[in-house]
């Protein structure tokens, strides 16, 4: 066995000095892979430092039932890091078309901009995991995508983000009645 297959069995066991040496072996190879998704290296890195950072904030019983039964950790982290760029690359892409979208028709920008900011007030008010499914949601995850992130079943996304937005338009409504108020 290998060093880094020790380190990798030591961290799943609970020893996190063990992934503090698997991060000083596979950070740079599993950086230049997120290069090549991103083409930025800040961005790269900061990718990569995430992927060890929730490994480090994972139990010892989570660590060890997600991952006891993989034969190759640097296989599983290479998808991660590839997974973690997709993600990237999706999200941005899902904000560009947002700002084309936002920005493209002249006639009606302000009404948009003003309507938008309604929106996020809204949003903003939501409960942190309400906000948090919204979120996922408006950067284009599908609902079997976000239940895979948040470890909850494909219905209890779907459930929980139809009451979301039953929230949303009550709190809609509540600030046009206070507009309303405000400009009598």
């Amino acid at each position: 066995m290998d060093n880094q297959t020790k380190y990798w069995k030591d961290f799943l066991n609970g020893d996190n000095d063990a992934l503090a040496k698997l991060y000083v072996d596979l950070f740079e190879p599993l950086v230049l892979k997120a290069i090549y998704y991103t083409k930025n290296p800040e961005i790269a890195r900061d990718i990569v430092s995430s992927l060890f950072v929730s490994l480090l904030e994972l139990d010892k019983v989570e660590r060890q039932s997600r991952w006891n039964k993989i034969e190759s950790h640097q296989a599983l982290l290479l998808v991660i890091v590839r997974n973690k760029c997709l993600d990237f690359l999706k999200i941005t892409q899902n904000r560009e078309r947002i700002n084309n979208e936002l920005y493209t028709e002249k006639s009606s920008d302000l009404e948009k901009i003003d309507m938008i900011a309604h929106l996020t007030a809204c949003i903003q008010e939501l409960k942190p995991n309400e906000k948090q499914l919204v979120e996922l949601n408006l950067q284009g995850f599908s609902n079997d995508e976000i239940s895979l992130k948040l470890n909850l079943s494909e219905k209890t996304v779907r459930n929980k983000l139809s009451l979301t937005r039953k929230s949303i338009w009550k709190l809609w409504h509540q600030m046009i009645l206070l507009i309303a108020f405000v400009w009598r």
